[in-house]
Parts: structure tokens; C-alpha cells; sequence
């Protein structure tokens, strides 16, 4: 028979994976209860950064007017990140006050911020991002 050796605290740490799985199962299969917004940016690959519109020439529009709870942001062909509105809004509070701000979108039609992906990991973005 073979013997299989565990940490001590994996049983802690398995329910807490299983926990935030649980989280990613409910995001993705809400059925309505929670509103994703879906943003494809073809550059980011090249770039780096991800281009979030906030304005088009009628008003506020994007981050600035979303509904959704969660964004999905896909930077390549099949590839999400998924982000809480909330977090994703003080990210790109924090990429127009350092003046981070472009147009962007159809013909260059809309005005929003480039966001490098890597402020999306913690702990690389301080000072009331957070």
C-alpha cells in the first residue's frame, strides 16, 4: 500500500481552496444574479497594458457607467482575467491621476486609461488602490 504524506494544515488549506472555487463556480455560473462585462483588448499582448474606456463622445461611458459586478477582460484568444468592478475602478482612479489617459477603442472614438497589467497582482499597486 502506498503511504501518503501531508502537510500539517492541508486539510485547512484543501477547504479554503475549495471554498474560493466554489466563489469562481458562482461568478461564472450566476445565471443573471451577477452582471460580468466582457472587454476584449487585442493589444495588450504587445502593449502590456489594458485600455479601459470611461467616456465617448456622448458622456461617461465603461467603468464610468457599468452595472456589472465583475469584468472580464480577455488579452488573448481565450484568456480572462476576471475582476471585481470595485477593484477595477480604483485602478483606474489611480492610472488617471497619474495621467495614464488615451483614446482608444473604434477609430479612436473613446477616451479611457491604460491600466498595466501587472498593477492587477498585489502587491504591486500601493497607495488607495488597494
Amino acid at each position: 500500500m502506498t503511504e501518503v504524506l501531508t502537510r500539517a494544515g492541508f486539510d485547512i488549506d484543501l477547504r479554503r481552496f475549495q471554498q474560493r472555487e466554489a466563489a469562481l463556480a458562482m461568478v461564472l455560473l450566476s445565471r443573471g444574479t451577477q452582471l460580468i462585462e466582457h472587454k476584449r483588448d487585442c493589444g495588450t499582448v504587445r502593449t502590456g497594458n489594458l485600455f479601459i474606456e470611461y467616456a465617448q463622445a456622448s458622456g461617461p461611458s465603461g467603468i464610468a457607467t457599468t452595472q456589472a459586478d465583475t469584468w472580464a477582460l480577455e488579452y488573448d484568444a481565450n484568456t480572462w482575467l476576471l475582476v471585481p468592478t470595485r477593484r477595477l475602478l480604483q485602478l483606474c482612479r489611480l492610472a488617471y491621476r497619474e495621467r495614464r489617459r488615451t483614446r482608444g477603442g473604434d477609430y479612436d472614438r473613446q477616451r479611457g486609461v491604460l491600466l498595466p497589467l501587472r498593477w492587477l497582482i498585489p502587491p504591486y499597486v500601493r497607495g488607495g488602490a488597494s
